[in-house]
This record gives structure tokens, sequence and C-alpha cells, in this order.
């Protein structure tokens, strides 16, 4: 069997312009530091090379966003709604996304690290070579989602909805799982630990027996 291919990291110019003007058109080899969009509302914004840093998009609408090669780091992007988004070698760090929406986005080569994502909505999202590493992601959403190979490493997963959600290859196995919401179909091919597994067979009605 094929090792996954690992998750490819932003591709950034060691100089970045300053980032000035509206949030609008294509950004490319920028530097956003300090930025206020909260509330925007914008459609068709290309990022490209962009290293973005302490900036805040708390409740933004950006439909038909693409992040491609983009550093986000100690930014505030809670109640954002970014349906449709495409993220592309992107990592995501010290940020907070409570509440966030990303329905039918596509995330592709995307590290979230050390984000709050509580409550965060993946609805119908396509994840390739995604990882959660030391999050938050307490009653976060990912019904219907494509979560196939996606990693959650030290996250905490409890209360969060995996309905019809395609799980093969997703490892949750160092992870908190307690109240999760999906159904034996669902946990096909899911990755879990000893102790995940008893708890999952209880919540399936099976009645395990040493």
């Amino acid at each position: 069997m094929a090792l996954p291919k690992p998750i490819r990291a932003p591709e950034l110019p060691d100089e970045l312009a300053p980032f000035v003007g509206p949030l609008t058109g294509i950004l490319e080899a920028r530097r956003i530091e300090g930025g206020a969009f909260g509330a925007a509302r914008v459609d068709a914004i290309r990022c490209e090379q962009v290293h973005v840093r302490a900036s805040a998009f708390d409740e933004s609408k950006l439909t038909n966003l693409r992040w491609i090669d983009v550093l986000c780091e100690r930014s505030t992007l809670s109640m954002i709604d970014w349906r449709g988004a495409l993220l592309t070698r992107t990592l995501v760090r010290g940020c907070r996304l409570t509440g966030a929406r990303f329905a039918e986005a596509r995330l592709e080569d995307v590290r979230f690290v050390e984000c709050h994502l509580d409550y965060a909505a993946f609805g119908d999202a396509r994840l390739t070579r995604v990882s959660f590493e030391s999050c938050q992601l307490r009653e976060a959403d990912f019904h219907g989602a494509d979560l196939k190979g996606t990693q959650f490493v030290d996250c905490d997963l409890a209360r969060s909805d995996f309905t019809r959600a395609k799980l093969a290859g997703t490892d949750v196995s160092r992870s908190e799982l307690g109240g999760v919401t999906l159904t034996p179909a669902d946990a096909r091919g899911l990755v879990v630990n000893r102790e995940q597994a008893c708890a999952l067979a209880v919540l399936f009605g099976l009645i395990v027996r040493d």
C-alpha cells in the first residue's frame, strides 16, 4: 500500500510587500498585518503567496474566495461565511475560528494548528491532505463532508457531527471523540484506538464481552 502524500507547506517568497488598499481582486506576494475586515462582503478574492498576521475577519462573507500558498497566524475568523472557498497549501496557526462556516469548501494541503474551531461547519466540504493539530473542535459539523485521510491529532472533537461523512482512513485515534454523532455506516474505515472502539460499540448498541 502506498504511503499517503505529505501535506505541502505554503510556498512564500522571502520578501513580501505590505498590503495597502481594499480587500478586493487579486493579492499576490503580500503581507497583511493588523488588518480589520470584519463583516466584509466581497466576491471573487484571490490571495496567493500571502502572510496574514494578527488580522480580523470576523463575520466576513467572502464568496468565491481562493487562498493559495497562505500562512495565517494569530488572527480571528469567528463566524465567517466562506462557502465554497478553495484553500490550497495553507497553514492556519493559532487562530480563532469559532462558528466559522466552510460549507462546500475545498481544502487541499491544509493544516490547522492550535486553532479554536468550536461550532465550525464543514458541511459537504471536500478535504484532501488536511490535518487538525491540537485544535478545539467541540460540536463541529462535518455533515456530509469528504474527510478521507484527514488527520485529527490531539484535538477535542466532543459532540461533533460526522453524519454521512466519508471517513475512510480518517484518523481520530489521538483525539477526544466523546459524544460524537455518527452511524455504523458512517464509521466504516475510521481509524480509532481501542478505547474509542469500545465506546463506539456501545454507541452502536453492541454488547462487548471479554
